[in-house]
């Protein structure tokens, strides 16, 4: 580490590190802007690469939330500690036209390991995340593809809070609109388990067998004959996140290719939730090409959250054969964030060495396979989704409806925090009518635990579930 030249590391230590007194917590949150929808504080790992962290009370929380699904690798791993402090004492911050070491080995990292017709590809960075990524993908595939400006997006779908993309996103409880409205084509997400043709028997993201995909000629019509304008790029979530985990059906996701291809569209994966482990491979794009040996590649690629285990970063990756920004199109003044692309590179290598997306694969097996189990004898689960540990649990409050039971999905993350474990919840999804629907748990913990914690995690799962439905 370095020796500090302007304080001491007393002051500096107590500076970041002194107990939070009551008043600053009150003061915080009484006259700050910040999201604040949950009162409690929690102040780190119990330990670096830890998969539970402490509140300031003193609780230790098992995190099936990876906090946000970014910490892939346990909270502050100590390889991705140490690797920040390596780049730190060479460079935090370059001018985004000079290259340095890092930016170049992460660069053509990325497009070794990029899946498909991605690989040996076009590679942009920034320290802002998966909006930022997506519009810069936005950006090639509109210097790539001149005849329009219009996109299509998918019901469900979330691409980030910038005011461009959130025009892009499923309609969320907020006070104003995105802009650039106009440029977007809503269309149809396969969501199997609530087929609106009434197939009934599409589980775990998979199609009913009788199926003949409606939805997918629907897309295709909407973008042939009924566009308000000319689409020149597809966004989708292969594998939705925020939505529901929802992975498309493989034939949906060959047949949207093949539209894309047939009508120069520019097809844009956004495998933000996705990507570096979650679903069992590298990427989703992978996990499809190993389940159902079908290359479903898409043009570009946007990947964020667990990129770089913890610290700040989002990635382009794009088609070889496209053509690709100049620095004015696309750049920031943090675009060469040297912290962040140390610890992608590092998390990319500790990925890669340790199989860390075969452990994701082997443990989410065993919590899916156990609330499976579990569902034979509790009817209000109506669905386990989700390969490796993106897993998605759909409650309802019976089969033959399949109602969305929103109620036991907040009492059971309540009771979970009381029991020691932190569930994640999808994102609200807002009628015009005044309700909502909110009924999906997410188990997303670190990649890394082991059998002991996918064990412990299905116990609680199942004790805050029963206390939770006794409870209603």
């Amino acid at each position: 580490m370095h020796d500090p030249k302007y304080l001491s590391k007393e002051e500096i230590e107590k500076i970041l590190t002194s107990p939070l007194s009551n008043e600053e917590i009150t003061k915080c949150r009484e006259n700050h802007l910040l999201v604040n929808s949950r009162q409690e504080v929690i102040t780190g790992g119990t330990e670096p690469g830890s998969v539970y962290f402490k509140t300031i009370e003193g609780r230790q929380i098992l995190d099936c939330t990876s906090q946000a699904w970014v910490f892939n690798l346990g909270h502050n791993n100590p390889d991705i500690n140490y690797a920040i402090s390596v780049q730190s004492k060479e460079t935090t911050h370059t001018w985004s036209y000079f290259l340095t070491p890092v930016r170049v080995r992460l660069a053509n990292k990325l497009a070794q390991i990029a899946p498909g017709q991605l690989k040996g590809g076009k590679i942009s960075v920034n320290n802002s995340g998966g909006g930022l990524a997506l519009e810069c993908a936005i950006k090639v595939a509109m210097i790539n593809n001149k005849k329009g400006d219009q996109f299509i997006v998918f019901r469900r779908g979330y691409h980030g809070s910038s005011l461009a993309m959130m025009g892009a996103s499923q309609r969320l409880p907020m006070r104003f609109s995105g802009f650039g409205l106009e440029h977007w084509i809503k269309t149809f997400y396969p969501y199997c388990y609530r087929c609106p043709w009434n197939y009934t028997e599409g589980f775990e993201g998979k199609r009913d067998k009788s199926c003949n995909l409606e939805c997918l000629e629907m897309v295709r019509q909407q973008i042939e004959m009924y566009p308000t304008s000319t689409p020149i790029g597809c966004i989708i979530e292969p594998m939705q996140g925020p939505g529901g985990q929802i992975p498309a059906p493989i034939e949906f996701l060959i047949g949207l290719k093949k539209i894309c291809e047939l009508n120069k569209i520019i097809l844009i994966y956004d495998e933000a939730q996705t990507g570096f482990g979650r679903t069992g491979k590298m990427f989703a794009t992978e996990w499809y090409a190993s389940i159902y040996n079908k290359d479903i590649s898409p043009d570009i690629m946007t990947l964020t959250k667990g990129a770089a285990a913890g610290i700040p970063i989002g990635i382009t990756i794009a088609s070889p054969k496209l053509r690709m920004l100049t620095e004015f199109e696309d750049h920031s003044t943090f675009s060469s964030p040297g912290l962040a692309m140390a610890a992608c590179l590092v998390n990319i290598e500790i990925l890669q060495k340790n199989r860390i997306p075969d452990n994701a694969a082997k443990q989410g097996n065993t919590i899916s396979s156990f609330i499976k189990d579990l569902s034979e004898d509790i009817p209000q689960i109506g669905d386990v989704r989700g390969p490796g540990l993106f897993i998605g649990v759909e409650f309802i409050k019976d089969r033959e409806s399949r109602e969305p039971y929103n109620d036991l999905l907040e009492k059971l993350i309540h009771i979970g925090w009381k029991n020691g474990i932190f569930f994640g919840e999808q994102m609200q999804i807002m009628s015009t009518a005044g309700y909502f629907i909110q009924n999906i748990l997410k188990i997303k913990p670190p990649l890394i635990i082991n059998d002991d914690d996918a064990v412990r995690i299905c116990e609680l799962f199942e004790q805050s579930l029963k206390e939770a439905l006794k409870s209603l």
